[in-house]
């Protein structure tokens, strides 16, 4: 092979509008490398940017600098740019128009002498952009004329192109054949296996695959996120450090490979150090930066032409690269980067080609635009599986773990608070410590004497955490699940600003999640865990917290509740976190039969349910009420608040008379009658034996019941208690009702009704217009019963109750069968099913045999 032809060199022409095509130029010469290599060849490509500055006409300095002599390959790349006038005439006397015009005419003429260059042009013919600069097009247009005259001066074949990938495959083709052409002339042939065997391989740098145990939920996210289907870049996988994040994308991308779902997979990780049994050991990782990344991914899909493209042209033709084969990013331990080059990520990741998507993995939450996971504690079932895993690899562990037997292991298991790291990392310890027992290993766990471990979960938060930041976990750690901003803020006792700043810190490491979409804050399981045995180990700093928390609950249920129905939704909302507080204060409180452990606690308990109970009462919340009444009651005995014991025992027997359980609705008044009695309350004497009377009557003792309901209103009538009188009315009006009584019935709950229109009593209104219906429905009066539900139910609807609205449908529906409306009755029996299931509510029986009937009837 003659001399000159060990070295080939190519000389690239182009405008800046194909930038894109010069990077994959060279990315594929560095494809063609083994080949090159095996013909004892060196390809090298260069343009006017290999050229060092230099007094002169511009393209006479790159002439000097790059001798046209020496090319042996010319490359013209040619869209709607021409390029620049660099200022020097053809041997026509005409001015040439561009550097890549001169380039080309001067490549032309020394190919005309010498047989060389070999002239390989390129033209694309994709759509125009819509800033197109006429004037350039038109040269552009004039050059391709002027080498399709075959009579001219410089007639040249070329071919057209249409993306960056057809050209990518014209130029591998190309340079292929012109290196098989070399191989015959130096009687080096390349036959068709060998270039099988040269050929580019597909890109894969996964890590080796390592056990993997559980996260079935948290795989099933990311795999649906990385499908085809699926219409976002990827997804962000984030946590404390050690949860397991960069396992899951490993194994997740191994799966993908099992499906075939990628032709290429580029891992990349910027992790900085690893904890193992001796210690944490720094890592030197190959990304710490956005370019880098770029940079990296570019190399491992056998681009390094991209590398040295800067900005936006970079990021262009990397992108431009993905368009040719379904690749897999995996970038790893993104928290590295600042975050502003963590919204560049999140912006290169949002125009990835379609057939491409990423997993990216970060102690911070970022990368909008993707599915996000935040990885939390690992369950029992795959602890036990990452267990016996390393008890297969080491027979010094398995014996430790056997003397204790696999019973006793999960003890193991609930001091790491789910995370696999320290798992792995315990029993390793616990592997290369001979003297570290099981027992042992426990102690160091609930010691929290293994600072390695601590470290490097909490590495970053240990080190940096302010004040502010302190003071705000302390104060989250009491939330469930999360709080909005106003009442963090408030909790935590600091300013707007200041909690602005910490949150922004404290989510940075993955210590909080900020719930954007809900405009809400919330803590991981393990950093709650942190906060309570790093910052919350003095009992009076946790105390004064857990108090700062209950009293901001209190005000705000004092603030809500005692409203209109209107801002229930307000406690519906935040009903979790009211329950919390109140369960932190039953705690504080600490009720020992008649004695308190904290007054503070008690007092504020029952302000929470004082205020809260018409909207638990109303929301359907029955459940809680009795909870919560009951637990007041017993705080309100043991300081003998006897007037508000009995409110409260009146509260939960009204809930199991209206749920029908009798028993413990009677157990329940006779509580709130005692109390009473103590407290020497007559309105209250009156309420508690008109419930006792109700309560007879429905367990079918009337002679008990009319006396009862007597007493109550001679009561109401000798201290002028309007409300009292109006449901004595009603009781006996229920008693002549049982009796047929009709008249004397309806006498009754008219007077009642009046009364309680008076004084705007609503709940008195909504029963007696309810029993006004059912005694015209008793006398099979279809017409004035309808009308007098649906007046309950207008006004049902106005209140917001929902155990009113239920009731005038169910019996609004019963008037429909009566008079054969079973379609129109259909519907309204349905709806107040679902609200006497929810309630579990007396009547639910009969409500669902009316649904069984409709549904018959209707066929």
């Amino acid at each position: 092979m003659p001399e000159s032809l060990k070295k080939l060199r190519i000389f690239a022409a182009y405008p800046s509008d194909v930038v894109s095509e010069r990077g994959k130029l060279e990315t594929v010469v560095e494809s063609l490398k083994p080949m090159a290599d095996y013909l004892g060849l060196t390809l090298k490509v260069v343009d006017w940017r290999a050229v060092v500055p230099d007094a002169g006409r511009p393209q006479q300095v790159i002439f000097d600098k790059l001798k046209p002599t020496s090319w042996d390959i010319f490359i013209g790349i040619l869209w709607h740019r021409f390029g620049t006038p660099p200022g020097a005439i053809d041997k026509s006397g005409k001015d040439f128009l561009s550097g890549t015009e001169e380039e080309f005419k001067t490549a032309y003429e020394l190919w005309k002498q010498h047989g060389k260059p070999r002239i390989v042009i390129y033209r694309c013919i994709r759509a125009l952009p819509f800033d197109v600069d006429p004037d350039q097009l038109k040269n552009v247009r004039a050059f391709f004329k002027l080498i399709e005259d075959v009579k001219g001066d410089y007639p040249t074949l070329y071919q057209p192109f249409d993306t960056t990938e057809s050209f990518e495959k014209l130029v591998l083709n190309n340079l292929q054949k012109l290196l098989i052409e070399y191989g015959e002339e130096s009687k080096t042939p390349i036959t068709p296996e060998v270039v099988q065997v040269l050929a580019p391989t597909i890109p894969n740098n996964l890590p080796r695959r390592q056990a993997f145990f559980g996260r079935t939920e948290q795989m099933d996210i990311v795999m649906r996120a990385i499908s085809p289907a699926d219409r976002t870049w990827g997804v962000l996988v984030d946590g404390i450090g050690g949860i397991g994040k960069s396992a899951i994308a490993i194994e997740a991308a191994y799966r993908a490979q099992e499906a075939s779902l990628f032709e290429a997979f580029v891992f990349i990780s910027a992790k900085q150090n690893i904890l193992d049994p001796s210690g944490i050991k720094e890592l030197n990782p190959s990304a710490r930066t956005l370019d880098e990344f770029l940079n990296e991914t570019a190399r491992v899909l056998g681009q390094p032409g991209i590398t040295k493209l800067t900005g936006d042209e970079k990021r262009r033709a990397l992108i431009n690269e993905l368009r040719s084969m379904r690749t897999l990013l995996i970038y790893d331990n993104l928290e590295t980067l600042t975050k502003e080059e963590q919204e560049g990520v999140a912006n290169f990741l949002r125009e990835l080609p379609q057939g491409c998507k990423a997993i990216i993995t970060s102690r911070r939450r970022g990368g909008e635009g993707g599915v996000w996971l935040r990885v939390e504690k690992l369950d029992w079932d795959a602890s036990l599986g990452i267990i016996k895993n390393q008890i297969s690899l080491d027979d010094g562990l398995a014996n430790k773990l056997d003397r204790v037997g696999e019973a006793y292991w999960q003890k193991l298991f609930d001091e790491m608070n789910g995370s696999p790291l320290a798992l792995v990392h315990v029993l390793g310890l616990m592997r290369v410590r001979a003297a570290l027992t099981f027992d042992g290993a426990l102690e160091m766990l609930r010691g929290n004497r293994d600072e390695d471990l601590q470290k490097f979960i909490f590495q970053e938060a240990r080190k940096e955490l302010t004040e502010n930041d302190k003071a705000a976990l302390g104060a989250l750690s009491f939330f469930v699940p999360s709080a909005t901003f106003e009442a963090w803020m408030d909790v935590a006792g600091l300013t707007r600003n200041a909690l602005e700043t910490t949150i922004d810190h404290l989510s940075a490491f993955s210590l909080v999640d900020v719930l954007t979409s809900e405009e809400r804050n919330a803590m991981q399981p393990l950093t709650r865990v942190f906060v309570r045995n790093e910052l919350l180990t003095d009992a009076g700093v946790k105390r004064d917290a857990g108090m700062q928390f209950a009293q901001y609950w209190v005000d705000y249920a004092k603030r809500y509740g005692y409203e209109s129905y209107e801002t229930y939704d307000r406690l519906e909302t935040e009903w979790t976190n009211l329950d919390a507080a109140a369960d932190w204060l039953w705690k504080t409180a600490n009720v020992q039969s008649e004695s308190i452990g904290n007054k503070d606690a008690a007092r504020m308990l029952d302000d929470l349910v004082s205020a809260t109970e018409n909207f638990l009462w109303f929301s359907k919340r029955w459940d809680n009420h009795v909870h919560l009444c009951t637990r007041s009651y017993e705080t309100l005995q043991a300081t003998q608040k006897w007037h508000y014991a009995g409110l409260r025992a009146y509260a939960v027997a009204y809930v199991h008379w209206a749920r029908g359980s009798m028993d413990e609705a009677e157990l329940w008044a006779s509580h709130s009658a005692d109390a009473w009695y103590r407290s020497a309350s007559k309105y209250e004497e009156a309420a508690a034996n008109q419930l006792r009377g109700e309560i007879a009557q429905r367990k079918g003792d009337y002679a008990k019941a009319e006396k009862l309901m007597q007493v109550s209103l001679d009561i109401g009538d000798k201290y002028n208690y309007a409300a009292t009188v109006g449901r004595a009315l009603k009781g006996l009006s229920d008693l002549a009702r049982i009796q047929n009584d009709y008249k004397l019935a309806e006498d009754h709950l008219r007077k009642a009704l009046v009364l309680a229109r008076k004084n705007a009593d609503n709940y008195s209104q909504l029963a007696c217009m309810e029993n006004l219906g059912e005694l015209m429905f008793d006398q099979a009066e279809w017409a004035g019963a309808r009308t007098w539900f649906e007046h309950k139910l207008k006004l049902a609807e106005e209140l917001g109750r929902q155990d009113a609205i239920s009731s005038a449908q169910y019996h609004i529906a019963l008037v429909y069968e009566a008079e054969g409306h079973i379609d129109l009755a259909l519907p309204l029996a349905q709806e107040a099913l679902k609200t006497y299931e929810q309630l579990q509510r007396r009547g639910l029986a009969e409500v669902h045999e009316l649904v069984k009937r409709l549904l018959k009837a209707k066929g």
